[in-house]
């Protein structure tokens, strides 16, 4: 029987694009270029989403090999990151009418210590009954060790659970340890169709 709904984040329960961002700050393809490969490519990038790292030692290191003149933009592209939340209402919706039939709902998100200040402008996060962050615990899906901990964290059995999310290797290691899941396509009326499936046993 499914009692939980858990969701990422990025591209499920908000609209989000890189590359839309990072054009926001970049006056060149150049610029684009270094931000995409030295920041959000970067082993600080990573770092920051284990909880290893603050955003001003990440800033400082990733200062060290991009030109002078992109230090300020790349300060501001840390700082400032995902602030601007664009609205999603069919996922809004969605997470509303599952929380009003009973269902108990939880975030499951590779994401920095950013979130704490970013997290309120994110309607769906309001209806969560448990966040679980991975800066938080040192883990990051895919990772076996962040399932586990999620699990632990909030007393669930992975049965009981679907997760939602963007990423095929990251429903897959969900499978892996029996926790079913769906593959998050932008289209939040297939998503209920296929949830409704999954919830009622049909094939």
């Amino acid at each position: 029987m499914i009692k939980n709904i858990v969701f990422d984040m990025g591209n499920v329960l908000t609209k989000y694009s890189l590359s839309d961002y990072i054009k926001k700050y970049a006056k060149s393809q150049r610029e684009v270029d270094i931000i995409k490969n030295e920041v959000c490519s970067s082993v600080e990038w990573i770092k920051m989403d284990r909880g290893t790292i603050s955003d001003d030692d990440a800033i400082s290191s990733i200062k060290r090999r991009v030109p002078r003149e992109l230090h300020e933009t790349i300060k501001r592209f840390i700082s400032e990151f995902r602030m601007e939340q664009e609205p999603n209402p069919p996922m809004e919706n969605l997470v509303r009418r599952l929380k009003n039939e009973g269902y108990k709902l939880f975030l499951f998100s590779n994401t920095s210590r950013r979130f704490h200040r970013f997290s309120k402008n994110i309607a769906s996060i309001a209806y969560m009954d448990g966040i679980w962050i991975s800066c938080e615990h040192g883990f990051l899906k895919p990772e076996r060790e962040a399932y586990l901990s999620f699990f632990n964290t909030f007393g669930l059995l992975p049965r009981e659970c679907i997760f939602i999310d963007d990423s095929p290797a990251n429903i897959e290691a969900g499978m892996r340890l029996g926790m079913d899941g769906i593959v998050y396509h932008q289209d939040a009326a297939a998503l209920e169709e296929e949830l409704l499936r999954k919830i009622n046993g049909i094939p």
